[in-house]
């Protein structure tokens, strides 16, 4: 497979779908479109027909959100990685196995061509025993060129499912996931809790009261502490502000409270304003170990760059 001057990269979630055109010497995004017709929707969508099989009703819906790209692009070679590649996607595709190489090598991947318009390659998720992931490993090999050495320690990647990868030696051996922004989202809005939380602008008393949450969640005190939220503001009129980030901080150091002292390193990955409260739980838990943090400039080019690495590297095997 010869790679092309330009190419569509498409990053395909559960809830949203991030369309890229790309020009390969540079990287530089020459357009772009994104839309909330995720996986999910689509499949949903897809369960009420009868007449098209799942693949081209995925494929289908694919083309006709290319459309709003510039029509010189709308026939490129499209690198798909997400919940594309899972039952309720595109194509089912079996997850890679941990570990494998920060360069890509050791996923699965499937190349779709003769088709009625762009080709489609599609990238798999990765599987160790007890969890999976499908789209972060693109994000892992695209910071290949950012972060100096993989050599050990845990990138972390912070938002609705937070995802705690474990890497050694250029390699990455493990990860684990935590549903740290799906817990906070259900309890700050679908819970008793939310009349008692809300949130403002971040001041000396917010980061006093995260820091609060954050140690009692580091300390394995989560469910201890969260009907706190709604007691003291009843019994002592904490406000809505304080009760939001001490919910945030306790959810935060519950996540973290599972990492192993012994890692090398920290490497913090993902966007404002979680950047924020990650990089102070990090310094408050962890001040001895190294930390590395990587800013919302990074994260918009990661998926970008690992669907460039899987490219080069594909086009020499095919």
């Amino acid at each position: 497979m010869k790679i092309p001057l330009t190419f569509i990269s498409c990053d395909w979630g559960t809830t949203n779908i991030r369309l890229k055109v790309i020009e390969t010497e540079t990287l530089n995004v020459l357009a772009n479109f994104a839309s909330n017709a995720g996986v999910k929707t689509v499949y949903q969508e897809y369960l009420k027909e009868t007449q098209i099989e799942q693949f081209d009703y995925f494929y289908n819906t694919l083309i006709d959100l290319i459309d709003n790209l510039p029509v010189a692009y709308q026939n490129n070679l499209i690198v798909i990685s997400g919940m594309a590649s899972s039952s309720i996607g595109m194509f089912e595709m079996d997850y890679a196995d941990i570990p494998f190489s920060i360069t890509g090598k050791g996923l699965h991947w499937k190349l779709f061509n003769n088709l009625t318009s762009s080709d489609v390659l599609l990238i798999s998720g990765v599987r160790d025993v007890v969890d999976v992931m499908r789209g972060e490993e693109a994000q892992v090999i695209g910071l290949n060129t950012t972060i100096t050495k993989y050599e050990k320690g845990i990138l972390i990647l912070p938002g609705t499912h937070s995802k705690h990868v474990y890497f050694d030696t250029n390699e990455i051996v493990g990860f684990k996931t935590y549903m740290t922004g799906e817990l906070f989202e259900l309890l700050s809005k679908n819970s008793i809790l939310s009349n008692s939380v809300n949130e403002q602008q971040w001041s000396t008393v917010s980061e006093k009261a995260f820091l609060k949450g954050l140690h009692s969640g580091f300390r394995k005190e989560l469910t201890a502490h969260l009907f706190t939220i709604r007691a003291n503001d009843i019994l002592n009129g904490t406000s809505k502000n304080e009760g939001f980030y001490f919910l945030s901080g306790l959810l935060i150091g519950d996540e973290l409270s599972y990492i192993e002292n012994d890692n090398e390193q920290f490497i913090l990955f993902t966007c404002s304003p979680l950047l924020k409260l990650y990089e102070i739980a990090l310094a408050e838990l962890f001040p001895n170990q190294k930390h590395q943090i990587l800013d919302d400039a990074i994260e918009t080019n990661a998926v970008v760059k690992g669907h460039f690495s899987l490219l080069k590297m594909i086009s020499k095997l095919n």
